[in-house]
């Protein structure tokens, strides 16, 4: 301890990370509130010396924060929040309570259009009470919400549960069968926001994320429990909702009004969450966090002669060091490297990739070197390509054939302003790598044709943009790379051109197409416009589809239901009564109407309701009562038992809804008929002679309610076409040759038992085929159908290309 320390307690050296928040600072006013990074030094009984990451003036009032750790009565440790984290959740909680206030305000306009255009009064009154309810507990629900988003901060900084606890919640596929109809579909709205919203924000998300995980130093914070991730605020509002008394149809309208005014809008909370983090000086790297790349070269700079470009190939080489793995998210310097890895000569000349001749520098057929041709700077470049897209908008759209990839170099070259010039190279690899990544595109069996003949015209703007706007490379959720995205994959339903004349979706994403080529010049902000745009159509058009392929699914699954309930019946009332001798009225009711009220039975209460087990008895007692007796004890329980079979018999047409005359007809035979049964028996047993009854009788023949369905013997198919009809489940698109040779697009709706019928829809959600199991799996065979592969089409190319480059770069290295 030095002379000068006046502290009389030992020291304990320390370099724990603090917190203090500024309170008063009367030379610097501006310094109160601000939440300052420490670090400790040494700590005793008597205080704590710690410093600070910027300088903080003589006399001002610090409010310090330490991590202090409690046990609670379980004997778990429970931290509290640090300072900094505190504020977030602090600003967080108003942020996004004015987020809901501005929900709940548009939920009274969005529920009085749908009760507008309802055409039923059940659903106009179900959406007025809806807006009442809302409108009554509307504070309770942002209560909830706020409520349970200031636990989720405490839950993901306390150290109760094991790490990563909270991956374990997710539902597995197997456990969606375990939930009911409501909690399925609430279910599935939560995953579809978390999607979208984790897609739209995944930077901002994933640092927030890393950030509070290093603050959190008990608990592991991952993107599912991140108090402001998307999994938790989404299945937060609809915990909610849980305690609003509402149909599930309503709760479902919140969810989607929640993701439109809530978490498509949480940009800001994100921001001001990490902006906050990097003040506190918490993982400020992250903010300028990438793949580490080569540095600059000389090809960068589009000058040079042909020398120097060779020697900056050498120097572009160290850009593989900072490649990843996939071919997701990298920089324009890893393309350049990939570009000129795979092409270049073992000479080390010039690159091959670049046009011929005088391009490179080099006379027109001849290796000798000569003076270097003028480069066409990238503004000029931009100008040529600008004119080359308004000339491409007086050509007609031929959505009847696949476009030829264009030529773009040559046709810049061609043009007046670039003659005898050469394109810089970091433009001309651009031209180059856009050109490839089109070139699958538009070769990609995936896309529709009239899908790539739309696409196909952006080839020149993207170049533009990937000229423009480097980072079009680097950034997997760039609004460029995501409208392509977004076109094809609101067009995989597209069949033939034929279907698109009169399909407004078609003329949706051709005005947007038309748009970028019209309204793009050398601002990219058209292509997030124009994306946001394109959802929005597309979201209000996907949810018409959706409930129609709804209502098919319902309908098919009925059929099939009411399919495997007819089985049931007719092999149940075969089982007891064929070959039996009855009254044809008798004969005729069972195989007409009583075979429909156990069929009905079957359908709405299932074979092991109290219903269905009256239903078989009364068939039972009825195919009984119907035969010669041998002793009068049977005789006197048949009398005894006439009165409540006839009761039975008029419950259960009464729940078909016979007509009345139909039903005291049959009542009035039966009872009659049985009375004039039991004195014939009585007789024969009594006076041993048996009257005649003038009663016409056959045999119960096998009724036929419906056909079974076709057995399939999956062993005459190989095991790999068995292998691929797994991978046809509900929602995979499929795409079929017709008999009368054309392609027909459509997707798995359901598959109904018995038969494993496996039902299709076309993109407007109405049914278009239906094939079972053995009838696919020959399709399969012939090679009549094949798998659609959904994965986004800008990510496929990415991928193919530069596993292509990788290739034939190692080719070219052995």
């Amino acid at each position: 301890m030095s002379n000068n320390d006046k502290r009389m307690h030992p020291r304990l050296e320390s370099e724990d990370r603090l917190f203090t928040q500024v309170v008063l600072a009367a030379d610097e006013p501006d310094l109160v509130g601000a939440t300052l990074a420490c670090t400790a030094v040494n700590m005793s009984m008597g205080g704590i010396q710690f410093k600070t990451v910027q300088p903080v003036p003589v006399g001002t009032l610090l409010d310090l924060w330490v991590d202090v750790v409690e046990l609670n009565v379980e004997g778990n440790q429970k931290t509290t929040l640090p300072p900094i984290v505190h504020t977030i959740r602090q600003q967080s909680k108003k942020q996004i309570n004015e987020l809901l206030q501005n929900l709940f305000n548009n939920t009274d306009d969005a529920l009085f259009e749908l009760a507008d255009r309802s055409q039923s009064d059940q659903h106009q009154e179900m959406y007025f009470d809806s807006m009442r309810m809302i409108r009554l507990h509307r504070k309770t629900l942002a209560s909830n919400f706020v409520r349970g988003l200031n636990d989720s901060f405490q839950d993901a900084f306390n150290s109760s549960g094991t790490a990563g606890a909270d991956e374990t919640d997710e539902i597995d596929a197997e456990d969606y069968a375990l939930l009911d109809q409501d909690e399925l579909e609430m279910t599935v709205a939560v995953s579809g926001i978390v999607s979208k919203v984790t897609s739209q924000y995944s930077l901002a998300v994933m640092q927030l994320t890393k950030r509070l995980d290093f603050l959190a130093k008990r608990q592991t914070i991952t993107e599912r429990n991140n108090p402001l991730g998307p999994q938790a605020l989404s299945s937060l509002f609809a915990n909610a909702l849980d305690t609003l008394e509402v149909d599930i149809k309503i709760r479902i309208i919140l969810m989607k009004l929640f993701e439109r005014f809530v978490m498509e809008r949480l940009g800001p909370v994100y921001e001001n969450a990490n902006r906050a983090l990097i003040d506190a000086d918490v993982l400020p790297e992250l903010k300028n966090k990438a793949p580490k790349r080569a540095g600059p070269t000389t090809r960068n700079t589009g000058t040079g002669s042909s020398h120097q470009q060779s020697n900056s190939k050498t120097g572009r080489s160290g850009g593989f060091s900072g490649m990843s793995g996939g071919a997701g998210s990298f920089g324009f310097d890893t393309v350049q490297a990939l570009l000129s890895g795979s092409n270049a000569s073992s000479g080390g000349g010039a690159s091959e990739h670049q046009s011929g001749g005088a391009q490179n520098g080099y006379g027109e057929g001849s290796g000798t070197p000569m003076m270097a041709l003028p480069r066409l700077d990238s503004g000029e470049l931009i100008q040529v390509l600008s004119r080359l897209q308004d000339a491409a908008q007086v050509d007609p759209i031929n959505i009847e054939q696949i476009p030829e990839l264009s030529d773009v170099r040559s046709l810049v070259l061609a043009q007046p302003s670039a003659a005898k010039k050469s394109l810089g190279q970091a433009d001309d690899d651009a031209v180059n790598f856009v050109g490839m990544l089109f070139d699958y595109i538009l070769n990609d069996r995936n896309l529709a044709i009239p899908m790539k003949a739309l696409i196909g015209r952006l080839q020149i703007p993207i170049i533009k943009l990937a000229i423009i706007d480097k980072t079009f490379f680097e950034k997997t959720a760039h609004p460029a790379r995501a409208l392509l995205n977004e076109l094809s994959s609101a067009g995989i339903g597209w069949s033939s051109a034929n279907e698109l004349k009169r399909d407004a979706l078609y003329n949706k994403i051709e005005s947007v197409v038309l748009r970028v080529l019209n309204e793009f010049n050398d601002n990219p902000d058209v292509f997030a416009e124009l994306l946001t745009d394109l959802r929005l159509y597309v979201s209000k058009d996907s949810r018409r589809s959706v409930l129609v392929e709804q209502r098919v699914k319902e309908s098919e699954v009925g059929k099939a239901k009411t399919t495997a309930a007819k089985l049931k019946v007719q092999n149940l009332v075969n089982q007891k009564a064929c070959g039996l001798r009855l009254p044809s009225e008798a004969g005729k009711f069972i195989s007409e109407t009583w075979t429909r009220v156990l069929t009905l039975r079957i359908i709405k209460q299932g074979e092991t309701s109290a219903q269905w087990n009256a239903g078989v008895k009364t068939l039972d007692d009825l195919l009984w009562v119907l035969q010669p007796l041998s002793n009068l004890d049977e005789v006197e329980s048949r009398d005894q038992l006439t009165q409540s079979l006839v009761t039975e018999i008029y419950t259960g047409m009464t729940e078909l809804g016979c007509p009345d005359e139909e039903t005291e007809a049959f009542q009035t035979w039966l009872t009659e008929h049985l009375y004039s049964l039991s004195a014939n028996d009585r007789a024969y047993l009594e006076e041993d002679e048996r009257p005649e009854l003038d009663v016409a009788e056959a045999l119960m023949e096998e009724i036929i309610l419906t056909s079974p369905p076709k057995v399939v013997d999956e062993r005459a198919f190989p095991e790999a076409t068995l292998e691929q009809l797994k991978l046809i489940t509900e929602g995979t698109w499929i795409e079929i040759s017709t008999d009368d040779e054309r392609m027909l697009r459509c997707k798995l709706a359901t598959i109904t038992q018995p038969g494993n019928n496996y039902i299709f829809v076309n993109r407007r959600g109405m049914k278009v085929l239906e094939k079972n199991r053995g009838e696919l799996a020959e399709m399969v065979e012939n090679k009549t159908l094949k798998r659609i592969d959904e994965s986004q089409v800008f990510d496929r190319a990415l991928q193919s290309v530069i596993g292509n480059l990788r290739q034939l770069q190692r080719e070219r290295s052995q």
